[in-house]
Order: C-alpha cells, then sequence, then structure tokens
C-alpha cells in the first residue's frame, strides 16, 4: 500500500471518530423548537470545516462543516431553550400578540387596549394583563427589553413623537412597580415611523397604534452560550 492511500484511510478513520463522538455527545442538546440549535450550528461548521480540512482536505473540510454544525447546535440551544421556554409562557398573557423573530420575541399590545385616545396613562383594566405580563418577565430574567411606543400618521408629528414616548414610559413605570428590573428596560418612541399596516385604512391606523416590546438575551446569557461552544 502507497503512502498516500494510507494517509487517506488514516484520515477517514479520524474523520468517523470525530463523527461518532459528535452525535453522541450531541444527543440530548436539542430545543424545543430548535431556533437557537440552528443559528449555533453556522459557528460550529466553520469550526468543523477546519477540522476536516485536517482529515482530509477539500472533502474533509466538507464533512468537517457538517460535523459542525452538530458541535454548534449543541452550543448554540442555550439561549434558543430559553426564548422557547419563555415564548410558551408569553402565549398565555392576555391582550399580547407574541412574533418569535430567532432568538427574540416581539410582543405587541394595541393602544387601544392599554390607553384611552390621545393619553397616555394606562387604563385600570389593562393593567392586569400587563402585570401577568410582568410576571413571566421576572422569570426570565436574563433578557434585555426594549418598550417602543408607536402611533399612526393622523395628527402632528411632533405630538405623536410625545405621545409614543410617554406611552413607552408609562409600560416601563409599570412593569417597574410589578417587580421587573430598572435596568432591564430602555423605552424609545417612535411615532408614525415603523407602521405595521397601511395608515390610509381605520383598520390598519388601529394596528399601527401600540406598544411593542422587543425581548432579546441579555449579555450574560450569551456569555453562557459563548462559553458552552468553548467547552465543545
Amino acid at each position: 500500500m502507497n503512502g498516500s492511500k494510507r494517509n487517506r484511510i488514516g484520515a477517514a478513520a479520524t474523520t468517523a471518530t470525530i463523527l461518532c463522538a459528535v452525535v453522541l455527545a450531541g444527543s440530548g442538546c436539542a430545543t424545543n423548537q430548535g431556533k437557537g440549535a440552528a443559528i449555533g450550528g453556522g459557528g460550529g461548521a466553520a469550526l468543523g470545516a477546519g477540522i476536516g480540512a485536517l482529515a482530509g482536505g477539500g472533502k474533509g473540510a466538507l464533512l468537517g462543516g457538517l460535523i459542525g454544525a452538530g458541535v454548534g447546535a449543541g452550543s448554540g440551544a442555550v439561549i434558543g431553550h430559553y426564548m422557547d421556554k419563555q415564548e410558551a409562557e408569553l402565549r398565555k398573557v392576555k391582550g399580547a400578540s407574541i412574533d418569535r423573530q430567532g432568538d427574540k420575541l416581539v410582543v405587541s399590545f394595541n393602544s387601544a387596549i392599554l390607553f384611552d385616545k390621545n393619553k397616555a396613562d394606562l387604563k385600570p383594566k389593562s393593567k392586569s394583563d400587563l402585570a401577568e405580563f410582568a410576571q413571566v418577565l421576572k422569570k426570565y430574567p436574563d433578557t434585555d427589553l426594549v418598550i417602543e411606543g408607536h402611533t399612526d400618521n393622523t395628527g402632528k408629528k411632533a405630538r405623536n413623537q410625545k405621545l409614543s414616548v410617554s406611552r413607552a414610559q408609562s409600560v416601563i413605570a409599570f412593569l417597574g412597580t410589578e417587580g421587573v428590573a430598572g435596568p432591564r428596560m430602555t423605552g424609545r418612541g417612535y411615532a408614525d415611523d415603523r407602521p405595521v399596516a397601511d395608515n390610509s385604512t381605520e383598520e390598519g391606523r388601529k394596528q399601527n397604534r401600540r406598544v411593542q416590546v422587543q425581548i432579546e438575551a441579555n449579555q450574560q446569557l450569551k456569555q453562557q452560550q459563548a462559553a458552552g461552544a468553548k467547552a465543545q
């Protein structure tokens, strides 16, 4: 057997060994919905390609990428699994509409539910929904929150901007009284700059008048995921 053939056989054996190890290690790492795992797989594929290149050149790099995707899926699932659980509980909150965007959750409340027209004071009946929302947020402290106020395009721009900011601040203040930590929350007002529907119709304007909460992993949770990736 010549040297070239022996090298190819040795490389194949090494690659097979790595593949088996990864399969065994990753068998218990899947998240509920797999969104975080899919994100983590991208970084793992790049690392795996490098390993595969050592094992067998170009073809090994391709196989290594597939192996690495499995490694990355396990480490990337930290955030994904955390957000899976939070999403499931948030979907039970009355008056809240939940949109999953990768590993970010976007929670929307129609302004009519929270406020009277042209007002920034919370309606008494809306507070029970926000209190329920706050209870879920407190159970998942490793997320940062951006609370946004949005309006339709009727009225003067300056007034709409002020109203959107005031409504965001009202929600932040209430969540704070319910025990959500202040440093987690940032308020922003966008007036009518970010419509989600057509402002030329009443139904569209109704959808645009909203308070929206962006929920993402905080720095600590991102560090936990990074540490998991290194441990792989």
